[in-house]
Formats: C-alpha cells, structure tokens, sequence
C-alpha cells in the first residue's frame, strides 16, 4: 500500500464542504502545482501562490495552513493515483508483466492530464520536502513485488537485483515527466512513456502489441 501523507486543511481542520471553497481550494492547488513545476518548490513564495491565483493569504490560509501543506495535499494525490492504480491493475487479472505496462500507462495518462497529481510526482524526488523521500520508496515497493512476480514467472530475463529492477523503471518515468513538464511539452508524456516501455519489453511485434494493449 502506497503511504498516504496526513491532511491539513488549514484553519477550518476539515474538507470544504461547500462548492465554492472547493473551487477555491482546488484553484489554490493547480496554480502551486504550475508554479511548483516552473520554479520548484523552494523557489516559490507564498506570494508567488497568492499572486498567481489572485487570492488572499486569509483565502489560502483558509484551506492551507503553510506552503508545505498545499505541496503535501498534491504528494497525496500521487500517491492515490500509485494505489488505485495498481490496486486496478491487479483486479484485471493480467500476468504481472502485463499489469506493470498498465500501470504505466495509466500514470502517464493521469499525470499528463491533471497538473496537480504530476507536481505530486515531481515533489516526490524533492529534497527539500519533508515526506518526499516517503512518499517515492512508497512508490517503488507498491511496484516491486509485481515485478518480482515478472521475474519468476520467466516473463523478464533479469539477472539484477528485483527490487532495483522496480526502482530503475520508477526514477525513468519522473525523469520521462520531469523532462516534458520543464520543457513546457506535456502532451508528449504518453508517448514518451511509451517509448521507455518499448525499451524495457522490446521492440519485437509481440512486444509492441502487448504494450499498445496494455490499458485499464
């Protein structure tokens, strides 16, 4: 199970219940996450946040108790993308070989379409976060033992470690998204997703059609 970090929401010590501070909040997240992935996380300010989302320190201190808190709420967001989608993936039945191109494919999907759940990611190798390091061995060992399960049942020849195995395909994808996201070409995250896994399964025509199939 992927570690979830804890809730903070701010002065009220609760979710928005009403529809227009879940706007608001969510607003709050999406500009951070833009800001976040331009700039980094120690690179931005809380003025940059207030500024760019043309809120309020009151309206973000509302939903938000510090900056770190809005950085944590979006490495809780990976972090539910990694669990249902793995959790998806195992309901399919699907060899583990086949479950780990799902996997991918489907985070490669989501992180290209929701910003805040990419910055999530991008957060995830930041140093200067706390809960960071966490929440990205969280990562790797939800995906180890489905990779072990590849190895042993033949459909990997793999004479490295298992557990670095799961992690090398782990750092290739943040480094897949970090470099589309820095150079501002979001939409190519599938398809360079895409080429990795051609690299990791081949490029025979088995391959190739196994990986173009591999959707949940």
């Amino acid at each position: 199970m992927v570690q979830r970090p804890s809730y903070d929401h701010g002065k009220t010590g609760r979710p928005p219940v009403q529809k227009r501070a879940k706007i608001t909040r969510d607003g709050i997240l999406e500009v951070s996450a833009t800001l976040f992935s331009r700039t980094g996380y120690a690179g931005t300010s809380v003025n940059d946040i207030v500024a760019a989302s043309r809120s309020t320190k009151g309206a973000m201190y509302f939903h938000f108790s510090k900056k770190e808190s809005i950085a944590v709420e979006m490495l809780r967001r990976w972090s539910d993308a990694v669990s249902d989608t793995v959790a998806k993936a195992a309901l399919t039945g699907q060899p583990a070989d086949r479950q780990v191109l799902m996997i991918y494919r489907e985070l490669a999907r989501l992180v290209q379409a929701q910003a805040i759940v990419r910055a999530g990611l991008i957060l995830s190798v930041d140093q200067s976060l706390s809960g960071a390091r966490e929440t990205y061995e969280a990562w790797t060992e939800a995906l180890t033992p489905i990779v072990v399960d590849a190895i042993r049942s033949g459909a990997l020849d793999c004479e490295e470690s298992m557990s670095r195995l799961a992690d090398t395909l782990c750092a290739s994808f943040i480094g897949t998204v970090t470099v589309a996201t820095s150079r501002n070409e979001i939409k190519t995250i599938k398809k360079r997703v895409d080429d990795v896994l051609f690299m990791w399964r081949g490029t025979d025509p088995a391959s190739i059609r196994m990986i173009k199939g591999a959707s949940l």
